[in-house]
């Protein structure tokens, strides 16, 4: 029979029984279960007691003995004789006996075994190392106390939280440890999996929830909402794509003292020259001016290139941020406010240095010439698109026969883009606006007005006529294309089907310095440099136009457009994700407050978009822009409308339940 040991087996101290020892003596075979057997290192052999199994002894009755005599050993006091010369912080290796002697217990197995066994549960005093044992210095022992206090107190601080996040609520004075679980918890929910604490947070929902199954995030949400840890009227999308609200103090303060330089530009200051835009825009980058009887006409882009120098920390930070942020909550400029809404926004009566283009027309306000000109520009007024509409309809407006002359021209260019295959969604704009309070308010507006259609198009223009810029002087440029769409389309989609039709069949632009036709605007070239304030691809656009006119030269070469290029596709498609992610939110949450706790009627009228068998139907809101799925008889065909009753929201999944009326 073989003698009775001790080994360290996957950090826990077995009882076996030792056969036969390797030829080169590295290792030892041992029964280490009923029907197990090993082949252990040397080095986790930690005791041979000298007792081989027989009838009345086995490694199992062995152990049980062992076991009991370890729970009633104190080692303090062998600890405190054998540490006395120790040096601070030094360790020690001794051999288990020296404690044995100081324990009277001789060199009897059982209680040699017993030393062991509780030297590894407890190894306070003493440690466990190769087949001998560490003993600790005072100063370990007590930062090993120290640490178990630290330890216990945390644990009692898990306990506490997680059964006040059960009951809806969190301690009123969390302590340090708690308010950072509290941050695990929330970070995961806001992050998921790829959050660094996921593992601790995953453990804390799991004792917080008993195990549940299913989506931990979302269950994590609805642990914690209760309690005000996390409130999703809070655009926690920002966070995941590290996209910070605020510009740093530096950059605010060195925004403050810019002075817009006043280079020789062509003076343009004298031509009454106007901007349209929404009534809350504050970064207003386009202007426009009409001049020469009537038959040209100038279209103005403010000069960012001139305040934000390429490689500067402004340039740098709308490189990192890429476009402006537009949330129905918030909006976050791509460059400090100081530039995006005071020295680089075209403001009435102050004076602005601008790239503009020229047009001159013929009678017919077609375009007989057009160049690209460095300008500085005073607008007379900012209009909002209902002033301009208002304008429109008033004869007898001062404005009148202004705008009416840009519209002829802008009328023929958007015709003449038909003719090339244009086509465009005549689908409503929603406007969201969240009160102090928290109550949501939800308008709908025409996408097309005759102001409207006159800025877009002249942006179309500018846009158009910078790329053959371009393209013609060889400047390294990035284009957008278009391919042409999958199956053909009205020109102007009208009606949820048909913008569904239409959105599945459209292909994706792309943005690349090879140029290619734009099938959507009907363009053979086509950029986009009408927004420095707010894209930065616009932004490095101007400055290779700017760069260019100036000095024959580009900021830019191929390889560096094209990498900006890339990155730019990839982050403004993310948060374009958060915008639309954003909206809906709201839309949601609109429809809950005045649905189903408020006194709108529960009855919406939906289009079916798709339906068959396989799954319930695709239908899309007609009074709001929602879409979901409700299960309707097959009856109901594509381009049907239905009345729906609203159920409930999922805030968390961004859906909606509806049910046939």
């Amino acid at each position: 029979m073989g003698e009775i040991a001790i080994a360290l087996l996957n950090k826990e101290l077995k009882f076996c029984e030792l056969s036969s020892e390797s030829s080169n003596n590295t290792r030892i075979e041992a029964k280490v279960g009923r029907n197990k057997r090993a082949k252990i290192p040397y080095k986790n052999l930690i005791y041979r007691s000298g007792i081989h199994v027989n009838d009345a002894i086995d490694p199992q009755k062995f152990s049980s003995v062992a076991t009991q005599m370890s729970k009633t050993l104190d080692l303090h006091l062998a600890w405190e004789l054998l540490s006395q010369n120790l040096i601070e912080n030094e360790t020690e290796q001794i051999d288990v006996y020296e404690i044995s002697d100081l324990l009277d217990f001789e060199k009897d197995p059982y209680l040699i075994a017993a030393i062991y066994l509780h030297i590894h549960k407890d190894s306070l005093f003493f440690s466990i190392y190769e087949n001998g044992l560490l003993i600790h210095s005072p100063q370990n022992v007590e930062a090993v106390k120290t640490a178990r206090v630290r330890s216990n107190r945390e644990n009692e601080d898990e306990q506490t939280l997680i059964k006040s996040i059960k009951n809806q609520s969190i301690p009123s004075n969390p302590s340090d440890h708690q308010s950072q679980l509290i941050q695990y918890l929330k970070k995961f929910v806001i992050l998921g999996e790829s959050y660094s604490r996921s593992a601790k947070a995953i453990d804390l929902i799991n004792r917080i929830s008993n195990n549940s199954q299913g989506d931990l995030q979302k269950t994590g949400f609805k642990l914690l909402e209760p309690t005000g840890i996390i409130n999703l009227d809070i655009p926690y999308e920002l966070e995941k794509l590290e996209i910070s609200t605020k510009f740093s103090g530096n950059l605010i303060k060195k925004s403050e003292i810019l002075i817009p330089l006043d280079y020789e530009w062509e003076d343009l200051t004298h031509l009454p020259t106007y901007t349209i835009d929404d009534e809350n825009t504050l970064d207003r980058d386009d202007a426009f001016s009409l001049d020469k009887d009537n038959n040209r006409i100038w279209i103005h882009i403010t000069a960012v290139a001139s305040i934000v120098d390429s490689g500067s920390i402004f340039d740098l930070e709308a490189n990192n941020r890429m476009c402006s942020v537009y949330l129905p909550e918030l909006t976050i400029p791509m460059l400090p406010r100081p530039i995006s809404e005071n020295i680089s926004t075209l403001q009435p009566r102050f004076r602005r240095l601008c790239l503009s283009l020229r047009l001159d027309l013929d009678e017919k306000s077609k375009i007989i010439k057009h160049s690209f000109v460095k300008t500085t520009i005073e607008t007379n007024d900012s209009l909002t698109y209902n002033d301009a509409d208002n304008v429109f309809s008033n004869p007898t407006e001062q404005l009148h026969n202004l705008l009416s002359k840009i519209e002829q021209f802008t009328t023929n260019s958007k015709s003449e883009r038909e003719r090339q295959g244009a086509y465009s969604f005549n689908k409503p704009d929603v406007a969201i606006k969240i009160s102090e309070a928290g109550k949501v308010n939800v308008s709908m507006s025409s996408a097309h007005s005759r102001s409207k259609d006159l800025i877009a198009e002249l942006m179309i223009v500018y846009n158009a006529k910078i790329a053959h810029f371009f393209m013609t002087n060889q400047i390294p440029a990035l284009y957008r294309s278009q391919d042409d769409s999958r199956n053909s389309h009205s020109v102007a989609a009208i009606g949820p089907l048909d913008w569904y039709l239409a959105s599945r069949s459209m292909k994706p632009a792309k943005i690349s310095v090879a140029s290619g036709r734009h099938s959507g605007l009907g363009l053979d070239l086509y950029c986009q440099a009408t927004s420095p304030l707010r894209r930065f691809t616009d932004l490095c656009l101007q400055r290779q136009a700017i760069e260019y006119i100036s000095k024959s030269t580009n900021t830019y070469g191929p390889k560096e457009l094209s990498n900006i290029g890339v990155e730019s596709e990839i982050r403004v498609r993310e948060i374009h994700g958060v915008e639309s992610r954003r909206r809906k939110y709201w839309l949601l949450r609109f429809l809950e407050q005045e649905i189903l706790n408020g006194t709108l009627p529960n009855r919406l009228v939906a289009t079916v978009l798709e339906n068959d068998s396989i799954r319930s139907a695709l239908i899309e809101l007609t009074e709001f822009p929602l879409r979901g799925r409700c299960l309707i008889p097959q009856e109901f065909k594509p381009g049907n409308e239905c009345e729906l009753k609203l159920n409930g929201v999922d805030l968390w999944d961004l859906t909606a339940q509806f049910s046939l009326l």
